[in-house]
This record gives C-alpha cells, sequence and structure tokens, in this order.
C-alpha cells in the first residue's frame, strides 16, 4: 500500500510504500545537517525511497545528486519520487550495490557523500522478517566499514562526507573513518528529550584533513512534557 507525506510542508512530498522501510526523523536531520556548495556533486549511500536526495536538492540550488540503492523495488520508487517532485535535472537513482560501484562512478569524483546506513550488526537484535526493513536495520548488504571504504573513495581530496549512526557506536565510526583517511571534524549529538540520553548523533568527517573535532550543541526532537517538536524541528521540517 503506497501512501503520500510531506517532506517540507506543502512544498515537497514522496510517495511511501509499506513495504519498505519508511523514511524518519534521522533521514531528515542528516539532510538538513549537510552543508553543500552551489555546483557541488553529491552521493547518497543506500538511498531507499530517495528521501535525502529529494532534501538535499530541494534546499541545495545548483547541486547535482546521485542516490544509490541495492534494493530494486526500492530504487524504482526513489526513482517515482525524483519525478513526482519534478527534480529529474539534479537527482540521478542507480539501482547497484555500493561495494561494487568501481566501473560505474570514478574514484574522487564527488564533493560530498552522504549516508544513513543501517544501525545494527547482523547479529545484534531481532532481525525483521520483511527482507526489505531487515534489510534497512542490520548490516545485510553492507557493514559500516563497506560505507566508508567507498565513502572515502569517491570522495575529492578535501571533500566531505556527512552519515547518521547510532551514538553507541560513535567510537567505532570515528576509528573506521580515520582508517580511511577522513577525520571527524563536526559532531552534533540529538537527544529525544532534554533528560534523555543521546541515541544518534551527526557527523561530518573530511577526507585527507587534520585531526581536530567540533562538538556543536545538542539538538532536541520534542518540547518538554510534550510530543511536540521544538522550535528547531518544526523549522527543520517547514512547520509554521
Amino acid at each position: 500500500m503506497e501512501e503520500i507525506h510531506y517532506l517540507i510542508e506543502d512544498e515537497l512530498e514522496i510517495i511511501q510504500d509499506n513495504r519498505f522501510f519508511k523514511f524518519g526523523t534521522d533521514s531528515v536531520l542528516l539532510a538538513n545537517f549537510v552543508k553543500l556548495r552551489r555546483g557541488d556533486k553529491v552521493i547518497d549511500l543506500g538511498t531507499g525511497s530517495g528521501v535525502i536526495p529529494l532534501l538535499l536538492a530541494y534546499k541545495n540550488e545548483g547541486v547535482e545528486v546521485t542516490g544509490v540503492e541495492i534494493q530494486p523495488e526500492a530504487a524504482e520508487l526513489a526513482e517515482r519520487n525524483v519525478e513526482f517532485n519534478q527534480l529529474q535535472d539534479q537527482i540521478k537513482i542507480i539501482n547497484a550495490d555500493l561495494r561494487q560501484l568501481d566501473a560505474e562512478l570514478k574514484a574522487g569524483s564527488f564533493d560530498a557523500v552522504v549516508s544513513n546506513p543501517p544501525y545494527l550488526p547482523v547479529e545484534a537484535g531481532r532481525m525483521k522478517k520483511s527482507d526489505y526493513l531487515a534489510a534497512a536495520r542490520h548490516e545485510i548488504h553492507a557493514e559500516l566499514e563497506d560505507v566508508v571504504a567507498e565513502a572515502a573513495r569517491l570522495l575529492k581530496y578535501g571533500g566531505q562526507f556527512f552519515l547518521v549512526h547510532r551514538a553507541e557506536r560513535l567510537t567505532e565510526v570515528i576509528e573506521t573513518l580515520a582508517k580511511y583517511n577522513c577525520q571527524a571534524k563536526e559532531l552534533r549529538l540529538v537527544q529525544a528529550r532534554r533528560d534523555k540520553e543521546a541515541d544518534i548523533f551527526l557527523l561530518r568527517a573530511k577526507k585527507g584533513a587534520n585531526p581536530g573535532l567540533r562538538v556543536k550543541p545538542v539538538l532536541i526532537i520534542y518540547q518538554e512534557n510534550s510530543s511536540e517538536y521544538t522550535a528547531e524541528l518544526k523549522e527543520i521540517y517547514g512547520q509554521k
């Protein structure tokens, strides 16, 4: 069953299929965290239904966005979402395994790489019965190191890698980035509420940079004692 939802209120819409993993706040926050310049070429590894490319193209005039998705049905839905929002001039969707892009995409051909990868190792947590949902949650098709290695290959020297991941894997992410000559440069923790621990983090890394990490103010999703978004979240979603 398909449904249509707003990504940006009254501006940007997305078709969602109940068979696939529905986009969450994580992807929206990541797309907002990304900083691009006009003319940049950016690639989203594991694009799903195309939510991150849609948001990047909408928010950044003059950028070229490529989305890579291994599941054919999800890639087809991402293409439909691009057409639905008339963003074909800015976005290209590729149905491919991110571990096997060597022949299709040259090394050093992107200014920025973005990824909201599966958060859980295969052996962690209960596996979803649906193959689509399991692949979105668990590292079935690509492990963290696969994503980082391909991001490093695709990036130009000095290029930026933006990703979102679970807070408990922060050390592993930073160490893996350093292994592939990408230094963590900017970190922002995300908490559901002010009195809760951070669930996820947003991280910007730079290929070929020297060590030196800036930690930004924590991002809070919900207002105190309420299910209503904070002012910052409302702004990100384009809510009045």
